[in-house]
């Protein structure tokens, strides 16, 4: 008798088990659609929680094409989830138990501010970044223009850099900076290693590891004009010419 109890007890569990999954992820509903705005767009600000974002700068755009995935769990959101206030493309979030993607193609050098809370940031071809993500990891490429981000946890990657200082700062993830033109990279990861990359000129160079080797392959040239500022508290420093 007491083994047919546990047995049955064994069987509601799993039952319930296997019920609530389903609530969590088999009722999960989803769906896309495309926007073409017609107001000129002067810059974009993230204000998303839960989704990735892919912003590509396009020479030559004269409109702005937005792309979104919603998923959710309640009731289906209704209306859009951004909006344009003077200029600004604001790319918002879609509430609880909801996450949205957004692709957006625009024209390029456009500026990006704002953040994440959960998800992936790409940026290509776009002006000066300034952006946080609070779980995510951030994909620089052909940045013109000054860029400032910092990621919580995920990596930091950038390519193409140019037209202004760098800096970049994560808790958790790698750092993998390319800048096309030479100025100033500050690089700061608590727990991963620090790569940059740089043409040819003269550089001021610090680099701090707390644990890790460092291969810089540029000489310390203290009177340069443009310095290199790379910590990490748990990786290696590698500093290369392109």
């Amino acid at each position: 008798m007491r083994a047919r109890l546990r047995l049955l007890t064994a069987v509601v569990t799993a039952g319930i088990a296997v019920g609530g999954l389903s609530a969590c992820g088999m009722f999960r509903k989803n769906f896309e659609d495309d926007t073409t705005l017609s107001q000129k767009i002067t810059s974009v600000r993230l204000d998303s929680g839960s989704g990735g974002v892919t912003l590509r700068g396009k020479e030559g755009a004269n409109k702005v094409d937005l792309h979104r995935y919603v998923e959710y769990g309640g009731d289906r959101p209704a209306g859009p989830t951004h909006r344009v206030e003077n200029g600004v493309l604001v790319l918002r979030g879609c509430g609880d138990d909801c996450s949205v993607a957004y692709t957006v193609d625009l024209p390029a050098g456009i500026p990006v501010t704002g953040g994440t809370s959960s998800g992936a940031v790409s940026l290509s071809g776009t002006g000066a970044v300034k952006v946080t993500t609070s779980s995510g990891a951030i994909d620089l490429d052909g940045v013109s223009g000054a860029v400032e981000v910092r990621a919580e946890s995920g990596a930091i990657t950038g390519r193409g850099l140019k037209g202004g200082p760098v800096k970049a700062k994560t808790s958790s993830g790698a750092i993998d900076l390319t800048v096309s033109a030479p100025q100033d990279v500050r690089a700061e990861a608590a727990s991963g290693a620090v790569t940059v990359t740089v043409p040819a000129g003269r550089y001021q160079v610090t680099a701090q590891s707390s644990s890790g080797g460092k291969d810089i392959a540029i000489p310390d040239d203290r009177s340069a004009p443009h310095h290199l500022d790379l910590t990490t508290s748990s990786g290696a420093i590698t500093v290369k010419r392109s």
